[in-house]
């Protein structure tokens, strides 16, 4: 990894009060009917760097209970201590964990943030088994900044430390992406990761509408997950974006429709309509990346709103998503 001069993070200060101005759309679930359900982030990164590297071996095998996932190798082995020793001692890694803590001195706010997010999973899902969550310090693999194993969730802290941290930026991670490294990001992402182990994907892939029913069906599990997050944050959006895809909605809309996109089965249509980027290839280059999910999101809301006896475990189960469009009646 390249030493970075590390900066002070800016906050994307404008981006959060965009997304704060725009009104969250989730199923409210009454405080007193939730299971309480209390999350606690262990922090492997920074057990690991406040270990005394003169007893480095003896600090590892007394870190090796609390992290068995991050220590599962033969600590007894030299080439294991000096590889490991050799990464705490790395001057540019040094930087990105010591700018880490600043930026996360603790996590009470997103410890708070998740269990008031798991406690909603339990309500909707209480069969299923959350995960018992790890933060650490990932040198920068922004590409998966949540990991999953079995009963464990991992949280790269060092992916989310503002998307002015200028790193980022010489690491060319485009600006659309960029935007979103940041801490009111990590419980979406988190839930993301949930929804991805037990449901995804719950429609089978075949043309342009049913990844915009399975994009819908995600965005709105994280309406039931975390109903008072702005739109913009649980899909990534700016103010901007949110305001340009209200105001030309029955635009794109009629495109869709009298170019009979909703079918199509072309891969390249469906990345341009589906997948992340500065905008939506074919569109305003002030349009919003992604727009098949926004509207298979406001699919799958119409179609919560007209039958509200629907569990979000029945919508999770459902794989006919002509019948979703049909029954919902969405029209812009």
């Amino acid at each position: 990894m390249k030493k970075f001069l590390v900066i002070t993070v800016i906050v994307s200060v404008a981006l959060l009060m965009q997304s704060c101005a725009h009104k969250a759309q989730g199923p409210i679930v009454p405080e007193s009917k939730l299971p309480k359900v209390t999350v606690k982030i262990h922090r492997y990164g920074k057990a690991l760097f406040g270990l005394d590297t003169l007893h480095f071996q003896e600090g590892l095998k007394g870190l090796k209970k609390s992290f068995p996932y991050f220590l599962d190798a033969d600590l007894n082995d030299t080439a294991n201590i000096n590889q490991l020793y050799r990464y705490v001692t790395d001057t540019g890694i040094l930087h990105v964990y010591h700018q880490t803590m600043k930026v996360y001195p603790d996590l009470n706010q997103l410890e708070k943030q998740l269990s008031s997010a798991f406690s909603h999973f339990k309500y909707y899902f209480p069969n299923y088994q959350l995960p018992q969550v790890f933060s650490y310090v990932s040198d920068l693999y922004y590409e998966h900044p949540i990991l999953r194993r079995d009963s464990v969730l991992v949280i790269a802290l060092d992916d989310y430390l503002g998307e002015n941290y200028l790193p980022y930026e010489e690491l060319n991670i485009p600006e659309y992406h960029r935007r979103c490294m940041q801490e009111a990001f990590i419980p979406i992402d988190v839930m993301n990761s949930i929804y991805d182990h037990y449901f995804y994907p719950s429609i089978p892939p075949g043309d342009m509408l049913a990844k915009m029913i399975n994009a819908g069906k995600r965005l709105y599990f994280l309406d039931a997950m975390m109903p008072l997050v702005p739109d913009s944050v649980k899909i990534g959006y700016t103010g901007n974006e949110i305001k340009w895809i209200e105001k030309h909605k029955k635009d794109v809309w009629a495109v869709l429709v009298k170019d009979n996109l909703l079918y199509s089965t072309d891969y390249m249509t469906m990345n341009k309509l589906t997948q992340p980027g500065p905008f939506t290839d074919g569109f305003s280059h002030d349009s919003p990346a992604a727009m098949g999910n926004w509207f298979g999101w406001q699919m799958v809301r119409k179609y919560m709103s007209r039958y509200p006896k629907t569990t979000l475990m029945q919508l999770m189960k459902m794989e006919d998503a002509q019948n979703i469009l049909q029954k919902s009646g969405y029209k812009p």
